[in-house]
């Protein structure tokens, strides 16, 4: 036979066209090739073109009678999406497509690696027999996937393990009879990686993920969880996107204590479940007529019978908080260049009440604003706001309002621009209609007027290297004429007066001074915001006085608020944050001060210091920590230390923490385990790290 590879490559072409299945040609290219009438034999410098793979061996034998190409020795094949597959031998049945390999190495584009005793291929399925799997390095993963055999699709990317162990070194930490994943990346159905934790008085946690792609656009995650001093509970998410511009979340759970744990920890319910759901939309009905607006739609819903139903997700859906009081509500607008309309319910929930027909809802209300235009003349301008209000419940008088507000401007310059001055005049009436109780008067009718005057300025230099802007103002306030029917406010029931407040304000002046500063790159370097009101008519002249100003010079950042109550001598409230961004670390400390003061009811009084710090040693190991300390009790509040340690292939977080976590029943202070597991590209295994 020839001895050139050229010459030696159109000879098998021949032989493989005429002996191959027409949709699995063959091209062999060698530096010896030997041919009968029904085999073809090559070896030194072996390649293999089998459909969409090269494959390069030391020998290769085809027998045109069985179909059945056999390559031996250091066998490497590399697919067109990027896959490597490695083996000593491999047997392949052209007219079926079905490829056995004694040991395989297989590497996909996302680095990620198993090896295999024994596996078989059809159609771009392989079978595997006893695997590992890494993403780590080979010749000593720090991670690493035993299992005793598996299902992979080539060509979805897609991965089913059985009796699967997983390696930490060589330490055992998670078992599962069955798991299912994709190799890059993409939505799959099958079990997410578990998280676990632990709590001081509710034990050990473990929570195993189910997750559901039931199309492109939808799926459904459930989250079983064990609590070994509490009791199990089950969570469910629907997740789905339904347009380019609307999404949607629906979660609901239960969760219920055993006796050991009520007996220990009284609640108010023994079990706990809700029922949430989200949804956004940037686009309802705008897309569907030719009219030049916007609209949106906002739903953020929740219904629970305690505040220990958010308390044990490990994720929590974009709520109103995870206090004891729940807020659901519902908005929907539409904008345009000359109006705003919008529509919003709010329901609320009191966890800490067995009932709550009692407490106030807002079931709905519409708002109509007409944007600031111009009346008669450029400088004289009107807006208009037209309110709606329902406020509604079971138990205790309701509330139905409707509110009109029409502010009047006139506004001219003066000193060459320097100054502004505004001339305004503020229209308001309102009516009010009282239900669900017995009253003498069942509406109330009230109207005023307030007029102000504003001199305020707008003044910018560029000096060398910043540029500072100045905004001074003074406004004066004068209470207009006051009309209230069929009698006054004061004399209303006090079940009434509990529902709304009217009046008018006092005469005053009102200064604030605004200033900032920017460098060369227009970066905010410095702003200050000082305010303060003075009252004519008030025994207790000033009212406070308030001051917000930030700092920012290179990596260093300082903030600092606060607000003086004349009336008290006292400073009401104060806070003061320093931070220092770096490559290798980050600080941060502040200072929270809150008095309660007589004229504000229900106001929570703080006195707090709080620290919170990361440091990066090197490019694997991160330390983190944080407390929030109270001054006067002279303990710390909250507290957590942890650790990050990354690699290639893996990266584990550790913390620990004190919580204080809301309960039906008030607060409680917990201590906390958490632990995250982080296999690259898989996915995690454990809690999020924790923040204060």
């Amino acid at each position: 036979m020839a001895s050139s590879i050229r010459y030696a490559s159109i000879i098998c072409v021949a032989q493989m066209l005429y002996a191959a299945a027409p949709s699995s040609k063959i091209e062999i290219t060698a530096k010896h090739l030997e041919s009968t009438k029904t085999t073809v034999s090559a070896n030194e410098n072996v390649l293999v073109y089998y459909q969409d793979a090269i494959i390069r061996a030391d020998t290769a034998h085809f027998d045109k009678t069985k179909k059945l190409l056999v390559l031996d020795g250091k066998i490497e094949m590399i697919g067109y999406q990027g896959s490597k597959e490695h083996s000593n031998h491999i047997e392949i049945y052209t007219d079926t497509n079905e490829v056995t390999f004694d040991t395989l190495f297989f590497v996909s584009k996302q680095d990620v690696w198993l090896y295999a005793a024994d596996a078989h291929k059809k159609e771009g399925n392989y079978t595997l027999g006893a695997s590992m799997l890494s993403s780590c390095d080979v010749s000593d993963p720090l991670w690493k996937m035993l299992f005793e055999h598996s299902e992979y699709d080539s060509q979805a990317h897609y991965m089913k393990v059985y009796d699967a162990k997983v390696y930490l070194w060589d330490t055992a930490i998670f078992y599962t009879p069955y798991m299912a994943f994709s190799t890059d990346k993409q939505r799959s159905s099958g079990l997410l990686f578990p998280a676990f934790g632990y709590r001081t008085s509710e034990g050990f946690l473990y929570e195993q993920p189910l997750f559901w792609a039931i199309s492109p656009s939808v799926d459904l995650e459930l989250n079983p969880q064990i609590r070994t001093a509490r009791s199990a509970g089950l969570y469910g998410t629907f997740r789905f996107v339904d347009s380019a511009y609307s999404s949607g979340k629906v979660r609901t759970g239960f969760f219920k204590d055993n006796s050991d744990y009520t007996k220990a920890h009284p609640l108010i319910d023994e079990s706990h479940y809700g029922l949430e759901v989200n949804y956004e939309s940037s686009r309802v009905l705008s897309h569907l007529s030719e009219l030049d607006f916007t609209d949106g739609v906002y739903l953020n819903t929740m219904l629970l019978n305690d505040v220990d139903y958010l308390n044990m997700q490990s994720s929590h859906v974009n709520q109103f908080g995870l206090t004891p009081f729940q807020e659901s509500k519902f908005n929907y607008f539409t904008n345009s260049t000359d109006y705003y309309t919008g529509i919003n319910a709010k329901y609320f929930i009191d966890t800490r009440k067995t009932n709550n027909s009692d407490t106030l809802q807002v079931l709905p209300s519409a708002r109509f604003h007409k944007y600031l235009n111009h009346l008669v003349w450029d400088n004289l301008t009107y807006s208009t706001d037209f309110e709606i209000s329902n406020f509604d419940r079971k138990e205790g008088a309701t509330l139905n309002q409707a509110a009109l507000k029409i502010p009047l401007e006139f506004t001219t310059s003066f000193l060459d621009d320097y100054a502004n001055i505004a001339l305004g005049e503020e229209l308001y009436y309102s009516k009010f209609f009282f239900g669900n109780g017995e009253f003498v008067h069942d509406d109330f009718t009230y109207y005023n007027t307030i007029s102000d005057i504003k001199l305020f300025s707008d003044l910018t230099k560029k000096y060398d290297g910043f540029t500072h802007v100045l905004q001074p103002s003074l406004l004066y306030v004068k209470p207009g004429d006051e009309q209230q029917s069929p009698i006054a406010f004061s004399s209303l029931d006090e079940e009434q007066k509990a529902l709304f407040t009217v009046g008018l304000p006092r005469e005053h002046y009102s200064a604030r001074l605004s200033q900032y500063f920017y460098d060369e790159n227009t970066n905010l370097n410095f702003f200050q915001r000082l305010t303060q009101t003075y009252y004519l008519d008030r025994e207790e002249k000033f009212a406070d006085t308030a001051n917000e100003m930030q700092y920012n010079w290179n990596k260093w950042s300082v903030y600092n608020t606060i607000t003086y109550a004349h009336e008290f001598d006292k400073i009401r409230d104060a806070s003061v944050r320093i931070s220092l961004q770096d490559d290798d670390y980050t600080l941060s400390t502040g200072y929270t001060y809150k008095v309660s003061l007589p004229d504000v009811i229900n106001t929570i009084s703080a006195n707090d210091i709080i620290f919170n710090g990361t440091y990066q040693y090197n490019k694997k190991i991160a330390f983190l920590g944080g407390i929030a300390y109270n001054v006067d009790e002279k303990q710390s509040k909250q507290w957590y230390v942890g650790s990050r340690y990354d690699r290639e292939c893996w990266s584990v977080s550790t913390s620990i923490r004190q919580d204080i976590i809301p309960r039906p029943a008030g607060f409680s202070t917990d201590y906390t385990f958490f632990m995250q597991l982080n296999f690259i590209p898989f996915g995690s295994v454990g809690t999020k790290e924790p923040q204060l």
